[in-house]
């Protein structure tokens, strides 16, 4: 008979821990590691960012992932925005705060971001429990996503460009203003992805909106408007409406004989009506709007529209109200469309 000679004590526990190291990957009951601790030596904190997420399928499991892995961005994009707001405080010696810079504090605890895409994050793990429940784990590349993500910056940038580029030549200061206005929607989108890839790259990223921003509020600082109104309603809800839009943007409002750079003409007429067989009054009402500057007509908008109620009264409290909100919003719509056009 063939005998078998003893393992040695020391060879016995080492393949005991090999064995045992085999199991790594699993965590509590048999479930995958990842599903506890969510970094791991093959998808490292510093190299990627990660994300789990469940669902009844594969897809359900993967869009919860990408859902969290947006709240982490948003959720690290909020707390850079705090620490940038505070930046501008030193300590004066004495114990006291002093900010240096008191704008740039506001303008930059002002910025918000909102992940509304995250490009080239991969499910790079799946697991199905007894329950059928589908568990993924999905990666982002730090470094290769801030590569897409700075191609699209400067996609954006030439944008913007082209937006200024149709500033030139151009002198009248409510013009310059809504073409500039064109460069926000880029703008915004820029920071976006500049505060996402301060998440994934772990540096400060330079913002481009709060310079836009600062530029508009400079240019909108020169314009003085006076607002001029000929009404059958009541003057002062229109004045105020519009006059309360236009300063949102910046522009201050002043007298006709305040030295204005600009008029905005109101005019507001509206009229009973009556139909035959109807059980509602209506009133149908027009607004004409003028915006001048020292030179020449800048905008002209006219609406035209019916309200009904079951009164005279009530129709025509619905046609000023709509007067004042819904037309007061096309109004500026298409200003910015007629002034801010860059084709």
């Amino acid at each position: 008979m063939k005998q078998f000679k003893a393992i040695p004590l020391f060879l016995l526990g080492a393949v005991t821990l090999l064995l045992l190291s085999g199991c790594t990957s699993l965590g509590r009951e048999g479930t995958p590691r990842w599903l506890d601790t969510l970094y791991d030596k093959q998808y490292s904190e510093d190299l990627y960012l990660c994300a789990v997420g469940s669902g009844s399928s594969r897809e359900k499991a993967s869009d919860a992932a990408l859902a969290s892995l947006s709240q982490v961005f948003n959720a690290q994009v909020r707390s850079v925005t705090t620490v940038l707001s505070r930046s501008t405080a030193q300590d004066d010696g004495s114990g006291s705060m002093k900010f240096t810079e008191l704008s740039e504090m506001v303008d930059q605890g002002s910025v918000s971001s909102v992940t509304d895409k995250i490009v080239g994050a991969e499910v790079v793990n799946t697991y199905i429990d007894g329950n059928a429940r589908v568990y993924v784990r999905i990666a982002l590349d730090r470094k290769k996503t801030g590569e897409l993500y700075q191609q699209e910056i400067k996609e954006l940038d030439r944008s913007i460009m082209t937006v200024r580029g149709s500033m030139i030549g151009v002198s009248e200061p409510l013009e310059r203003y809504f073409i500039l206005r064109k460069a926000l929607s880029y703008a915004r989108r820029q920071q976006n992805l500049y505060d996402q890839m301060q998440v994934l790259l772990k540096r400060s990223q330079s913002s481009t909106l709060i310079p836009l921003e600062r530029e508009l509020a400079d240019i909108a600082s020169s314009v003085r408007i006076a607002i001029s109104v000929d009404s059958t309603g009541d003057h002062d809800v229109l004045f105020s409406a519009f006059a309360q839009s236009l300063g949102s943007l910046g522009f201050s409002i002043v007298p006709l004989d305040g030295k204005p750079t600009a008029f905005l003409e109101l005019q507001y007429r509206c009229t009973p009506l009556e139909l035959e067989n109807s059980p509602y009054k209506y009133a149908r009402y027009t607004l004409s709007a003028q915006l001048n500057s020292s030179r020449t007509t800048l905008f002209s908008y006219q609406k035209n529209e019916r309200e009904a109620a079951m009164s005279i009264g009530e129709a025509e409290k619905k046609a000023l109200i709509q007067a004042t909100t819904g037309s007061l919003s096309e109004f500026f719509t298409l200003l910015q469309e007629r002034l801010g056009d860059t084709k």
